[in-house]
């Protein structure tokens, strides 16, 4: 178990395949809207030459599943455990939906994580939210729209884990943290530093 988590936990930190290939990273927010985008993308990728991206650059133009689960680690795409992120997830070779689950899926935080901090979440357009607590699986939530407001409707809902994403600037946690009330949100705001808004590496405390 011990060895798994380092395994994980490395995949998660891990670098995607896709950094360096936008302009910036707000690109990624409309990808799916862009066939002149992810065709650049794909262009870049060829261009960088090692295999990994090679194999990405042909997952963007034809994405197929043989592709995808050959090569995904090497892209930055953790194989979790009980499927969480899966070949149907993605579209013309981008993340298009996010499936997050209850604790009854064993690696169901470290999914999370990785959706808060990585690059490959950015082209997100759905967010789902699963459970088996009662029976059969079922999606009990479900956010449409891009990548950050997806993330700041979670925020709304009180999830405050996703002030680990760096979609959120310095200037917006400064403000984050100064309107906040306690007695709104029934949680310690130093609680919320040291949990979440201090591994967001635009954080800069005052």
């Amino acid at each position: 178990m011990k060895n798994r988590k380092e395994v994980i936990t490395k995949l998660i930190n891990q670098v995607s395949i896709l950094e360096g290939t936008a302009d910036s990273y707000d690109d990624l927010l409309e990808i799916h809207k862009s066939e002149k985008l992810w065709t650049e993308i794909s262009n870049k990728l060829e261009k960088i030459g090692t295999e990994p991206a090679k194999s990405r650059a042909t997952f963007i133009r034809e994405q197929t599943v043989d592709n995808f689960d050959l090569n995904r680690e090497e892209w930055g795409i953790p194989n979790f455990a009980e499927d969480l992120v899966r070949y149907e997830d993605f579209e013309n070779g981008f993340l298009w939906r996010f499936r997050a689950h209850t604790t009854s899926w064993s690696e169901n935080q470290y999914a999370d994580q990785w959706f808060y901090t990585s690059l490959e979440a950015r082209s997100v357009r759905r967010y789902e939210f699963w459970d088996c607590d009662e029976g059969p699986d079922k999606m009990d939530l479900c956010f449409e729209g891009d990548y950050k407001a997806i993330l700041q409707q979670l925020l709304a809902a009180r999830i405050y884990e996703v002030l680990i994403s760096p979609v959120f600037s310095t200037e917006e946690l400064t403000e984050y943290i100064a309107k906040f009330s306690e007695d709104e949100e029934d949680y310690m705001l130093e609680d919320i530093i040291e949990d979440y808004i201090s591994r967001n590496p635009n954080y800069k405390p005052s």
